[in-house]
């Protein structure tokens, strides 16, 4: 489907999701999330902008945050995600995306849906069934931060400041969470086969592989652009047109 434009937030705080291309890790090893970690403080100071929570997943990330009056998300995530992205195909000699172009966002205009924000990302880890409980086991969220004296990343005042004390933050993640928020699994939903199929025909006329192989390349790539920007994955593409993977990440990273 096309992409629309982004809403924005009156009080400049959004809770965004990060997520994987095409259903690969983000994260491999520990130093993966440490890595994203060290990129998340650097580019706080650069980027300017406060992180209120986050939660990396092996393949998603969770952030809240709130950014400055002269700066944006659209800013924040061009080099964020650009940076991880170089250090990590370098690090594993690969090429293409690492995460799914469009980082995902929520606007938070208030501090009721901003507490519900904060909550469903410190239970991802639960409810994937990576703790029984928020801050039990898990390491990679601002949980701990939030409950600890050890200085982190987190700019916790501000929650802090809301919930009045400790004992509310640890009420808060004392029963398990019901708001859906930014959900990973409702952003994996992908375009079945079929539909696909009538997006590339509508596309371009051309409903089977080896008609599809006869465009010339400059059409090719056209259609490749256009087809992706609909909503057919890489791999549907790949799959549904007989085109090499590593042609289209090419194509679509060009253009």
């Amino acid at each position: 489907m096309p992409r629309h434009a982004r809403i924005k937030s009156s009080t400049n705080t959004y809770h965004v999701v990060v997520k994987d291309a095409d259903n690969q890790l983000l994260f491999e090893d520990p130093k993966d999330y440490q890595k994203y970690m060290a990129l998340l403080e650097y580019y706080k100071e650069r980027c300017e902008f406060e992180l209120l929570a986050y939660c990396l997943m092996s393949n998603h990330v969770h952030l809240l945050l709130r950014h400055a009056a002269d700066s944006s998300l659209e800013s924040i995530f061009r080099h964020l995600n650009t940076a991880y992205s170089t250090w990590f195909n370098m690090k594993y000699k690969r090429t293409g995306y690492v995460q799914d172009g469009r980082y995902y966002s929520e606007p938070v205009e208030d501090n009721r849906y901003l507490i519900s924000a904060l909550r469903y990302i410190h239970f991802n880890p639960t409810k994937a069934g990576l703790e029984t409980a928020p801050g039990v086991a898990y390491p990679w969220s601002s949980y701990y931060e939030y409950i600890s004296s050890c200085p982190g990343i987190t700019d916790i005042s501000f929650v802090n400041n809301i919930l009045g004390s400790q004992e509310q933050f640890l009420l808060l993640h004392s029963t398990p969470v019901e708001e859906k928020c930014l959900d990973i699994e409702q952003l994996r939903k992908r375009t079945p086969d079929d539909v696909a199929k009538d997006i590339i025909f509508d596309t371009c006329k051309y409903n089977s592989v080896a008609d599809f192989q006869k465009l010339s390349l400059s059409d090719r790539d056209k259609y490749l652009v256009s087809i992706h920007k609909k909503g057919v994955s890489i791999r549907q593409l790949n799959r549904l047109t007989g085109t090499p993977r590593g042609v289209i990440e090419r194509i679509i990273r060009r253009s």
